[in-house]
């Protein structure tokens, strides 16, 4: 049976908002899964390696991934910044009653960069 690792989704998602042109898959255990972002398919210097704790259990909602795909689409994130007060967004899709939880879930995901086999700087999304 084909199981699908669905931290490998969802950081698609996240980090494709971030720049992320391409994900080359590492290593994955219950806790972390490991990976290379590509930026630039045709630069091969144009790479980070990072690291993710997280399980599959533990995953942010789909709401989040709602979010990102939403904020990713109308292109209203520049580097890991969202470029418009939320206040001013019109977020129709997600509940009212929920959409302040989504905003913190999606504001403490932490993904960790790797460089020269050390956890350094962390991708993120911030308004």
């Amino acid at each position: 049976m084909l199981t699908v690792d669905r931290r490998k989704l969802f950081l698609n998602t996240f980090l494709g908002a971030l720049g992320a042109k391409e994900i080359l898959w590492n290593n994955a255990t219950l806790d972390k899964i490991y990976g290379t972002i590509i930026y630039d398919l045709n630069s091969p210097d144009e790479r980070q390696d990072f690291v993710w704790y997280m399980t599959e259990d533990s995953l942010p909602s789909e709401y989040v991934e709602r979010l990102l795909n939403f904020l990713r689409t109308q292109n209203l994130i520049a580097g890991d910044k969202i470029i418009v007060p939320i206040s001013q967004l019109n977020i129709d899709f997600i509940d009212e009653t929920k959409l302040n939880d989504v905003w913190n879930e999606l504001f403490g995901i932490e993904v960790r960069m790797i460089d020269d086999g050390e956890e350094t700087d962390r991708y993120f999304i911030h308004n």
